[in-house]
């Protein structure tokens, strides 16, 4: 009854409207329908940021370095990254620098943290004026208790080797249910933190810190959570919690679920095939993502949906054509890493 309350409620996933990753009035699977210089920097950011997030970095930079050189701080941030972790070259490193130091010079918290960690951008004087820099701004509110805040103090000290003082504020951050301590609080005790009799009353209590996490979107939750019910061999609760990620417009979960449905994945998972709406989602994965990262991801999700694709009817080739076209104006999905920008 389970596999089939799953399957009814995926024939909707795609049809929603799935804006938790940001509304935007284009659609960022084709052509841009006007030009960059009518956008505000803010526009411009949104935009980059989609498009990183699917993998198309290349026309990514073209939009986040238009919000940059207009003075938005997230982007000029954006920008130095994209510059230093794809296609990286000695030539973009000082340009990277100057986006940095500019965002940073705005208060953006995480081009400082860029700026004094990486070795290579600024000799160790400049790198210790913003490591002091970052660690002044979080201190100033330290009595407001910002789970934001609290959670970047943790891994400063942690990072500094000061265990005590890291604790104070992982235990803050975890009381306040912020979803990266209760992810860290999941990962402690999977690696043996508490003392348990039973190891299965570990994992699970380290899937109910996960639960919580992933209810509160936090897409590396997910990942952890559909890993240990995998381990434990609860393909059905795997599978709910896939179904979940997807939901929250995560790109790979297009790929990955489209395997499923279509068969091309572990045998525990074949209760699930459903081979009409994997083909629609292996589609989609394939007009949505671009090829300039996970490129070994994007030719496999094509093989497959070619060789499904040619076991269809005329009859059912067009339908399908018809049900992809419609769902692609309404969704927008993106990969999430540590860089992407909360919009």
């Amino acid at each position: 009854m389970m596999r089939y309350r799953l399957l009814n409620c995926q024939l909707y996933i795609i049809r929603m409207l799935l804006v938790l990753v940001g509304c935007l009035a284009f659609s960022s699977f084709a052509q841009v329908p006007y030009d960059i210089n009518t956008m505000s920097p803010q526009q411009a950011l949104e935009t980059g940021n989609l498009l990183r997030g699917q993998f198309k970095d290349k026309e990514a930079r073209y939009y986040l370095k238009y919000a940059a050189d207009k003075g938005n701080a997230d982007a000029q941030y954006l920008y130095a990254i994209s510059l230093l972790t794809y296609h990286t070259s000695d030539r973009n490193e000082p340009i990277a620098k100057d986006y940095l130091l500019a965002s940073a010079k705005q208060g953006q918290l995480t081009a400082m943290h860029e700026l004094y960690s990486n070795e290579h951008l600024l000799n160790r004087d400049d790198q210790q004026k913003w490591k002091s820099r970052y660690l002044e701004l979080l201190m100033k509110n330290i009595d407001s208790h910002s789970p934001d805040s609290d959670f970047a103090l943790y891994q400063f000290y942690k990072q500094e080797g000061n265990t005590e003082q890291a604790e104070v504020f992982y235990i803050h951050t975890l009381k306040a249910k912020y979803p990266a301590a209760m992810y860290e609080k999941a990962q402690r005790l999977l690696t043996g933190e508490d003392f348990y009799l039973f190891q299965s009353n570990r994992r699970k209590d380290a899937n109910t810190w996960l639960i919580e996490a992933a209810n509160a979107g936090y897409i590396p939750a997910f990942r952890l959570l559909i890993s240990n019910y995998e381990h434990d061999n609860d393909y059905e609760q795997a599978y709910t919690w896939r179904v979940k990620l997807l939901q929250q417009g995560d790109l790979l979960s297009l790929a990955s679920m489209g395997s499923i449905l279509t068969g091309y994945s572990t045998k525990e998972y074949a209760q699930f095939i459903d081979k009409t709406l994997g083909l629609e989602y292996l589609g989609i994965y394939l007009k949505v993502a671009g090829t300039e990262r996970m490129g070994s991801v994007y030719e496999k999700t094509k093989i497959r949906y070619e060789e499904e694709l040619g076991r269809l009817s005329e009859a059912e080739l067009k339908q399908h054509q018809v049900l992809l076209s419609d769902q692609l104006e309404h969704v927008h999905f993106l990969s999430f890493d540590k860089y992407a920008i909360k919009l």
